[in-house]
């Protein structure tokens, strides 16, 4: 289906949804300025733990690493940028478009300080103002930063939920100048390949460019048995995240035609959004480690869990690539109904965070919902990768079975709901 207009958006529960994020504000969380105190609440909440109990308190189910990976010598080339520069040619350019599946003679790239500051830089490049965006996504919704980065560059951004619906919209609707294709969406719901690989046919039918939000190309690679982004159907851009079921830091590598990259690239300087030396070398050394066995061994791990929490969900988690989830909708809406209640006026984004906290507080796991970013999927997440298996398959079916109690016991009691995303 076509995605409604923004104004008439509004989650099940008839809560007004912010474009901004995709989900509805609260009366707790009301907005970005909310979401940064509970993240800094999550961070004091993970740093008691570990003055406690060291690495056995804390646990990290988010899918993310956001680590410096460094090998001996590094630190020479790492005294300044100087020093960086004199040392370093363009291995990382080489390998990151080499595990992309780019070809030197057409494509290039280079690494932005996030993904979202890297699709910024393509679209105040690439469009002008009042061009159309059209974006595909599996379910759910693409990710914030492509609707913000169309709209700071004065463009019109719509959205199509599934190949049928995009179908329809790119054929009657304003020619679009860029089509995003999102392969797996913040909540972790995948796009095949071959709907993939026909979105863009239509799009290269419209004279649309084509840009693959591919930030979770680690793990698509690794769980679908899919083409690196490059490959998947021959994009003009393609972005990808190197803290994604990768152990770098977290940055985006932009990719795609050599012409498209050079102006992108010199927007990004004067934007003041490449990456620099420290997450370009530490970049390099993950894209040199990066290992897809892991990923698939935590993938069969959530598949387990899966299997014994699915009856306290209702039947409603599904696999979300290494890990399992449900949709924060459909969460809360479980909690109400256990709890035969019908006058709550906790949002979804909110019943997320209080489970995210519950579950850090009592036993140490870190999901997203708890610690992410403004703008986080609305979603309640266990990634199996990287600490599933230290922190093992049966605590984490109990967190998950906890969380929902929790939830239940405490949907009409805001305060407490407030203090534990908040803190005191």
């Amino acid at each position: 289906m076509t995605a409604p207009s923004d104004d008439a958006r509004r989650d099940r529960f008839g809560n007004p949804i912010d474009p901004k994020v995709g989900y509805a504000r609260g009366r707790i969380i009301t907005g970005e300025v909310d979401e940064v105190r509970r993240q800094a609440h999550a961070h004091a909440i993970m740093r008691d733990r570990f003055v406690r109990h060291g690495d056995a308190g804390v646990f990290n189910l988010t899918g993310l690493i956001r680590g410096y990976p460094l090998a001996d010598g590094d630190s020479e080339a790492l005294q300044s940028y100087v020093h960086y520069n004199a040392r370093r040619g363009d291995e990382l350019e080489q390998a990151a478009l080499a595990r992309m599946g780019g070809d030197p003679a057409r494509h290039s790239g280079f690494l932005a300080n996030r993904v979202t500051s890297g699709v910024l830089a393509v679209m105040v490049t690439l469009l002008q103002r009042g061009d159309r965006v059209l974006s595909i996504v599996a379910d759910d919704r693409s990710h914030p930063s492509i609707k913000q980065a169309v709209d700071m560059a004065g463009g019109q951004f719509d959205e199509a939920v599934g190949i049928d619906a995009f179908a329809e919209a790119i054929a009657h609707g304003p020619r679009p100048a860029m089509v995003t294709v999102t392969a797996i969406s913040p909540s972790k719901r995948h796009l095949p390949a071959p709907d993939a690989l026909r979105a863009i046919a239509l799009a290269r039918a419209a004279g649309a460019l084509v840009m693959i939000d591919d930030a979770h190309m680690a793990a698509r690679i690794s769980l679908y048995d899919e083409p690196p982004g490059l490959l998947l159907g021959d994009p003009d851009i393609a972005v990808w995240s190197l803290d994604k079921h990768v152990i770098g830091p977290r940055s985006g590598f932009v990719a795609g035609r050599s012409e498209l990259i050079t102006r992108i690239k010199a927007r990004a300087l004067s934007l003041g959004v490449e990456a620099q030396i420290g997450p370009q070398l530490s970049g390099l050394r993950a894209i040199e480690a990066f290992d897809p066995a892991p990923i698939r061994a935590a993938r069969d791990m959530a598949g387990r869990i899966l299997d014994a929490i699915q009856p306290e969900m209702d039947g409603r988690a599904y696999m979300a690539g290494a890990g399992v989830a449900v949709g924060g909708e459909d969460f809360l809406e479980i909690a109400r109904r256990r709890a035969n209640d019908t006058s709550s006026t906790i949002v979804p984004i909110e019943a997320m965070a209080f489970t995210a906290m519950v579950i850090l507080e009592r036993f140490g796991g870190v999901t997203i919902p708890a610690s992410g970013m403004p703008g986080s999927a609305c979603t309640f997440r266990l990634m199996t990768y990287p600490d599933g298996a230290r922190m093992g398959e049966e605590t984490i079916a109990a967190a998950a079975r906890t969380a929902m109690q929790s939830l239940v016991a405490a949907l009409n009691d805001p305060e407490t709901v407030r203090r534990t995303i908040l803190g005191g």
